[in-house]
């Protein structure tokens, strides 16, 4: 019994000399579909959608901002990351953001400021213009890269959102014969219709994080009884700076108070 013990033990110790680590492997981020490695000074947990794209040319690239992350990506998708970022740095003087990323081996920056932009590849026209600069692991410089962006539109705000409250009070369906003023939100077009209760009218949306703008609005022209609270309708929109938008309903605000409430239409 002895000597059968003594040949288990020598058997398990050979066992266990051949029995080798397994190499480490490289940790695969959760945020980005291309499973872009994580760098050790990384952490990320997404928690919002993506809010701005910017593209660029010689050579292709995109960025992808996120509430909590910002996404690089190119052709050469090994190269691909994705990184956090601190906060961002809004000039006083200036319609220009500038954003920082960096890890152990990455190096970003750039900033996004306000004006008419071409990729000089297609006939897409963008709203801001894009300057990065970008450093890899033993890069001695900063590569420089330049290209164009828009906002993306809160999905939430997409679909028809019924008058409830205007400057304060609350709307009446008896005012208006036809159907309650109502506008409908299309935010991949960052553009919008509805009916201001007299009128049909239609314009344009002025998005960033955060803020919310109805530009370049227009109506029919037709007189009714009730054209007054219209007129009122489309001053409240064209003074509207920032939203919120909670148990289905959709508040318009600027710096004086609520200007508009409306409620979403099933």
């Amino acid at each position: 019994m002895k000597k059968q013990f003594i040949i288990a033990l020598t058997a398990l110790y050979f066992l266990c000399i051949n029995c080798k680590p397994k190499s480490a492997e490289k940790e695969v981020s959760g945020v980005d579909s291309l499973s872009t490695v994580k760098d050790t000074a990384v952490s990320i947990k997404k928690t919002g959608g993506i809010f701005f794209k910017a593209t660029g040319t010689e050579p292709f690239w995109g960025i992808e901002i996120s509430d909590d992350s910002i996404r690089f990506t190119t052709p050469e998708t090994e190269k691909n990351f994705t990184l956090a970022y601190g906060k961002p740095n809004k000039a006083m003087d200036a319609n220009v953001i500038s954003y920082e990323a960096k890890s152990d081996s990455i190096h970003l920056k750039f900033t996004i400021q306000h004006g008419a932009c071409s990729d000089g590849m297609s006939n897409n026209q963008y709203a801001y213009k894009v300057k990065a600069s970008l450093k890899r692991g033993s890069d001695k410089d900063f590569k420089l890269l330049e290209g164009c962006g828009n906002y993306v539109v809160d999905q939430k705000l997409q679909g028809t959102w019924v008058l409830e409250e205007l400057e304060g009070k609350t709307i009446d369906a008896k005012d208006f014969e036809k159907e309650l003023p109502n506008v409908e939100i299309n935010t991949s077009e960052a553009k919008f219709t509805g009916f201001a209760g007299c009128n049909r009218m239609g314009g344009k949306l002025f998005y960033e994080k955060e803020i919310l703008r109805f530009s370049d609005i227009f109506t029919t022209e037709m007189m009714c009884p009730n054209y007054d609270k219209e007129k009122l309708l489309v001053k409240a929109l064209q003074s509207t700076t920032r939203y919120e938008i909670k148990d289905n309903k959709l508040y318009l605000f600027n710096p004086e108070g609520t200007k508009a409430i409306f409620r979403k239409k099933e």
